[in-house]
This record gives structure tokens, C-alpha cells and sequence, in this order.
């Protein structure tokens, strides 16, 4: 036998058995996993974005919360200081030059 009647017959066979049924359903099968494989990606990133934006507003409203706070020390101790009650301690340092 040639070489090219082997290839001949092994392709027959291939096609005649059932082959190229096998072979399309190998390909599709790895197309389906890629596509599963991306709209998995697709979901992970769009988590992420969804939980990084939910951080954010928390920060915001952590933010907006120690703000106000602030404002409102600041104030009673202009209050205290203007009626003549000496803060303790009377020159606080910020731990940043401790």
C-alpha cells in the first residue's frame, strides 16, 4: 500500500466510524469551556467592581461621619474655651510628632 491510500483509508475510516462527529463535538466542547471560562471572568470582574464601590461609599460615609464629629468638638471646645474653661491638656501633640 501507498502512503496516500493509508491516508486515504484512515480517513474513510475516520469519517465512516463516527470520527468527524467525534472531533466537532472535541471542538465545541472546547469553545464552550473558553466561552464558560470568559463569562466566569466576566462575572469575577464585575464582583470586584461591585465590591470595590461598595468600599468606597462605606469610606465615604466613615468620612463624612468623623467629619462631622470634629466639627462638632471643635466647637463645644470654642464654646468651653470662650467661657473660660482651660482645656486638659492645654497644648495637645498630635501623635504624628510624639
Amino acid at each position: 500500500m501507498k502512503t496516500s491510500e493509508v491516508v486515504t483509508a484512515v480517513i474513510a475510516a475516520l469519517l465512516g466510524g463516527g470520527g468527524l462527529a467525534f472531533i466537532q463535538a472535541l471542538f465545541s466542547g472546547v469553545n464552550s469551556l473558553r466561552q464558560g471560562a470568559r463569562a466566569h471572568e466576566r462575572e469575577s470582574v464585575q464582583d470586584l467592581a461591585r465590591a470595590r464601590d461598595e468600599a468606597d461609599k462605606r469610606a465615604a460615609s466613615a468620612e463624612a461621619d468623623r467629619d462631622y464629629w470634629r466639627r462638632i468638638a471643635g466647637g463645644y471646645a470654642y464654646q468651653l474655651t470662650r467661657a473660660g474653661v482651660e482645656p486638659v491638656p492645654a497644648d495637645p501633640v498630635p501623635p504624628s510628632q510624639r
